[in-house]
């Protein structure tokens, strides 16, 4: 009987994977903000981020439960939570990078997902840009970050600005993630 191996198994060239790190280092910043922030908010002031210089807009709760998640699953991710992350993704939920498929939420977190649990120490990462939609059923958060990480070849940070797509769907557990798509640019 001859197995027919899945198009997205198959062993990462090293840009790829630093490139990868970077990407869910970036997203580390976000959780981390977002943890502080709501933590030190109080009803007269609106919440921010470091990276921040305006008033965060009124959301509403749906999308607040959206971003949450993202968080929440970004925090556990950088901090080796791989089980905790695992229950926040869809059975069925698809992890890409630039355009490749990582796997499905299990081949993801029991593959991938553990070199980048190490790769997200040693980074600087700032929130440019990011956009939340929640409807009834379905919602997102897109995130454009700044990443920096000093190369390990002594040559000076690498920059890269990185735009994360996670796409949610309503489960009866409430919201769980379907879909991740990193992808990256270089700087200048």
């Amino acid at each position: 009987m001859v197995r027919k191996t899945p198009q997205w198994a198959f062993v990462q060239p090293p840009r790829y994977l630093l490139v990868r790190a970077l990407l869910l280092a970036s997203s580390l910043i976000l959780a981390i903000a977002a943890a502080s922030t709501a933590s030190a908010q109080t009803s007269a002031t609106p919440a921010r981020t470091a990276t921040q210089s305006a008033p965060v807009a009124k959301q509403s709760p749906a999308a607040t439960a959206a971003e949450t998640l993202v968080n929440t699953f970004m925090a556990d991710l950088a901090g080796g939570q791989l089980e905790a992350a695992r229950q926040l993704m869809t059975p069925d939920a698809v992890v890409m990078a630039n355009g490749v498929v990582l796997g499905d939420r299990d081949g993801y977190i029991n593959g991938p997902a553990k070199s980048d649990v190490a790769a997200l120490n040693g980074t600087q990462r700032e929130l440019l840009h990011r956009s939340i939609q929640a409807g009834t059923d379905i919602g997102w958060v897109v995130s454009e970050k700044r990443v920096r990480r000093t190369s390990a070849d002594g040559q000076g940070p690498r920059e890269i600005v990185v735009t994360e797509t996670m796409l949610l769907a309503r489960t009866a557990g409430g919201w769980k993630i379907s879909h991740i798509h990193w992808s990256s640019r270089q700087v200048g």
